[in-house]
C-alpha cells in the first residue's frame, strides 16, 4: 500500500475513533512544540482508558505507530484497517519478538513508535503515578536503538467511559514534555527513572495549572460506569491480561 493511502486510513480512523469523545468532552494540548519536526523517537506515555490513542493523536504533530493487543488486530475487518493506520500487533503472553522487531524497523525509517510502558491500562496504585514502579522492557528497545523519547501524560480520558457525563463535556488533558536524550552509558533502571521524573513533572504540572479536581483523577471503566459492569473480552483492560515479560510492551 501507498504511503497516501496509509496517511489516508491514520486520520480516518482516528476521526471515526474522536467522533464521541470530541463532541462529549473537551480537550486541551500542551506541549506539541516539544515534538521533533523529524527523526525517529519513541513516544511513551501513561495508559487510562481505551480512548487514549485517538486523544494522543489528534494535534499531534506526526503520523504515530501504535503497538496495539494482538486480539485487536485479529478482528476480521477492523483489524485490516488499523493495520493500514500505522497499528501493528504485539502478543501480551509472550515476548513478542516480532513485535519488537516491527517497531525497531519502524524506527529505523525514521516514525514515531507510541509504546505504554506500563504494559497495559493502569489506574491508581496500579500506576506508575500511583506508586508502582514501571517495568524496565521498554528501556531495553530504547537503549538498543538510541532514539530520543518523548515523554507524555494524559488525564481524564477514563472520563468518556461515563456517558452520563458527557453533557458536562468533561476535561481532557494531554501533555508531552521536552525530549529526553539516549544515554548508551545508562542501565535500562536509570533510563526508567528519567522517564518516571518526566512523567512525575508532567503530571504535577498539571494537577497545578489546572486544579485538576480528585474525580477527575484517573478512574477504571467500571468504577466510571458505576459497578462492576463487564467490559467486552476484546476490549478488557489489559490488566486482567498475563503481562508480557521484559521486552513485551503495547497498548
Amino acid at each position: 500500500m501507498r504511503e497516501s493511502a496509509h496517511h489516508f486510513f491514520y486520520f480516518l480512523t482516528r476521526e471515526i475513533a474522536m467522533a464521541i469523545p470530541r463532541l462529549f468532552s473537551r480537550h486541551r494540548h500542551e506541549g506539541m512544540e516539544n515534538v521533533p519536526k523529524t527523526g525517529a523517537a519513541l513516544l511513551l506515555c501513561n495508559h487510562i482508558s481505551h480512548f487514549d490513542p485517538p486523544y494522543m493523536g489528534v494535534q499531534f504533530p506526526r503520523y504515530i505507530h501504535f503497538m496495539a493487543d494482538k486480539p485487536l488486530l485479529e478482528i476480521p475487518i477492523f483489524g485490516t484497517w488499523l493495520g493500514w493506520s500505522y497499528v501493528f500487533p504485539i502478543d501480551r503472553t509472550k515476548t513478542d519478538l516480532q513485535a519488537i522487531k516491527t517497531a525497531l524497523r519502524r524506527l529505523k525509517d525514521g516514525n514515531v513508535v507510541a509504546i505504554f510502558p506500563e504494559e497495559g491500562i493502569r489506574q491508581g496504585s496500579r500506576s506508575v503515578l500511583g506508586g508502582a514502579e514501571m517495568p524496565t522492557g521498554t528501556m531495553s528497545m530504547w537503549k538498543k536503538t538510541g532514539v530520543p523519547v518523548i515523554p507524555m501524560i494524559i488525564l481524564g480520558s477514563d472520563q468518556v467511559y461515563a456517558w452520563r457525563r458527557w453533557l458536562s463535556r468533561p476535561r481532557v488533558f494531554i501533555r508531552a514534555g521536552k525530549v529526553i536524550p539516549c544515554d548508551p552509558n545508562a542501565t535500562r533502571e536509570e533510563l526508567r527513572d528519567r522517564v518516571v521524573a518526566a512523567w512525575r513533572e508532567l503530571y504535577d504540572g498539571l494537577v497545578r495549572d489546572h486544579h485538576i479536581q480528585p474525580d477527575e483523577l484517573p478512574k477504571t471503566a467500571q468504577e466510571r460506569l458505576g459497578g462492576n459492569i463487564p467490559i467486552p473480552a476484546t476490549f478488557a483492560s489489559a490488566d486482567q491480561k498475563t503481562p508480557p515479560s521484559a521486552g513485551g510492551e503495547g497498548s
